[in-house]
């Protein structure tokens, strides 16, 4: 039964590594599929290569794992066999260099301008295995293997996402796109389009300055002419003049929050980064304006208006929560951040997620965490960052974006997106609203030690393992939390139902 665990761990990498184009310059992919590495190529090369060694911390997890103890390789260097762990702690000994190949994305021709990498890949064929009495076995082998390969892939993913994030931006002024047009088809055809877009406006307003409409009707045919769907946001426009950036707030991967000014009010705004205005992170934005433009809920941040010069420095404009997130109150006031304050939190995430999940079409959220959930200074709760939220149809919703910690396990092994992977993410808010601490931070592996990323998302995906919660927490707390962490979706009650029992609760307390 060993060799057949090990050529089912074999030929499941293989297929996975091979599949991605994270791993095209490595040397392992091809050669452990017939149970084969060169151990000198794979420390003077690939562990070398930034994305080749992020795998390894997957094959020690493998490694690690009572059914592939005895695995074993042939090191093409020595014409030996090695132990396949000996092979997986190959680039511990070895520094990363500073610099690795670029990773060939796959590009189409009819569309230059995405430059978005790979999204998560969906777990592996592996080959199908002899079933006797040893079967049990072996679906447990196939899921071992599936679920750690899924990560491997994910933890690649992250790796070239914070190398990307690493690299300065050509450009930090606000009403400038970014230099790096050589390189950027889509950034060239937004420069030019600036460009002629400043000198239309110009020329009107020169020619005739009595006709105040004519900004609105000139962007949207400059718009219309780089193929942007507007989404009819022109009607919820505002003059750049009455906006002013006053402080930054928060950054993430594609966009920014400033603390600004709105015509003497306080408000929120939300713009991409000079490094992510090609077409088509506008696009998105775009369409994350129009969603929250349609939204109308006390539970969810309230949309103001949309402004923009020219399409690279649209912002979006939201009233502002002057209390900060979840995360930030957890942390910095757990005294003044009361249970009566925590159940009221807990209610207002719910009823948001009513309102969403009701919508016409739903509305899933896709990236609720406690970073996503907003408070004022009087502790009152607001969702906001729809940015990866997205209306439903009967397609299949697949992942984008996400934080693994607040991610439902069908999310992390396939991708796969219906409204009950937000009531899985609001379980996991519901531990921190309990224990005040990251989820998944206070519990330890056998040895001792914090459980690593790839461990937590390989136990997650299995229903291995759930954030905790206070040893004090109210039983019925317990009775809304544990339903909502189910590993099966269709075991998870409805965002109604939740937001029900908890109103209950608060109501008590009033």
């Amino acid at each position: 039964m060993a060799a057949d665990a090990c050529s089912i761990m074999y030929n499941g990498l293989a297929t996975a590594l091979l599949s991605s184009p994270y791993f095209d310059a490595c040397s392992y992919p091809k050669k452990i599929a017939a149970s084969v590495v060169d151990l000198d190529r794979v420390r003077s090369i690939d562990c070398g290569n930034v994305y080749c060694r992020s795998y390894f911390a997957t094959f020690i997890e493998y490694a690690k794992m009572p059914t592939f103890a005895d695995c074993t390789l042939t090191d093409e260097s020595t014409s030996k066999r090695i132990p396949f762990k000996d092979f997986a702690v190959a680039c511990q000994s070895v520094l990363p260099t500073s610099s690795s190949p670029p990773v060939a994305a796959p590009s189409s021709p009819s569309n230059p301008a995405s430059q978005s990498p790979l999204p998560p890949l969906p777990p592996p064929t592996l080959p199908s295995v002899v079933h006797d009495e040893s079967s049990n076995n072996s679906v447990t082998i196939i899921v071992a293997v599936a679920a750690v390969v899924v990560v491997g892939v994910a933890i690649a993913a992250f790796v070239y996402m914070r190398t990307r994030r690493r690299r300065p931006p050509q450009s930090t002024s606000f009403l400038h796109l970014n230099d790096h047009a050589a390189a950027n088809p889509a950034s060239v055809a937004l420069k030019q389009l600036s460009s002629t877009w400043s000198n239309s406006i110009a020329t009107a307003a020169s020619t005739h300055p009595s006709r105040t409409n004519y900004h609105h009707h000139s962007s949207t045919l400059a718009f219309q002419s780089t193929g942007l769907d507007m989404c009819e946001i022109d009607m919820y426009r505002l003059p750049t003049s009455d906006v002013h950036l006053v402080k930054p707030l928060a950054q993430g991967a594609f966009g920014e929050v400033w603390v600004g000014d709105y015509q003497g009010s306080q408000i929120a705004i939300k713009r991409l980064l000079p490094t992510k205005s090609t077409l088509p992170d506008v696009q998105r934005f775009i369409w994350e304006i129009k969603l929250l433009s349609k939204i109308e809920c006390p539970y969810v941040v309230h949309f103001i208006g949309v402004a923009w010069n020219t399409p690279g420095d649209m912002m979006l404009l939201t009233e502002f929560m002057n209390g900060g997130d979840l995360r930030q109150v957890l942390e910095l006031t757990p005294t003044s951040f009361q249970w009566v304050h925590k159940l009221r939190c807990a209610l207002s995430v719910a009823e948001g997620l009513v309102y969403l999940h009701l919508m016409d079409p739903k509305v899933i959220h896709r990236d609720l965490k406690s970073r996503n959930v907003l408070l004022d200074s009087d502790f009152n709760t607001k969702l906001t960052d729809f940015g990866i939220a997205r209306e439903t149809d009967d397609a299949t919703m697949t992942a984008g974006i996400g934080t693994f910690r607040w991610m439902a396990p069908e999310v992390l092994l396939d991708g796969h997106y219906t409204e009950k992977a937000d009531i899985f993410s609001f379980g996991v808010i519901l531990s921190e609203l309990s224990t005040n601490i990251v989820p998944y931070s206070d519990l330890r592996n056998d040895k001792g030690n914090a459980y690593t990323d790839t461990a937590i998302m390989a136990k997650v995906m299995m229903g291995e393992l759930i954030p905790t919660f206070a040893s004090d927490c109210p039983r019925w707390y317990l009775d809304v939390a544990t339903p909502c962490l189910a590993l099966d979706p269709l075991e998870r009650p409805t965002a109604m139902k939740t937001a029900y029992t908890i109103r209950r609760q608060v109501e008590g307390c009033n």
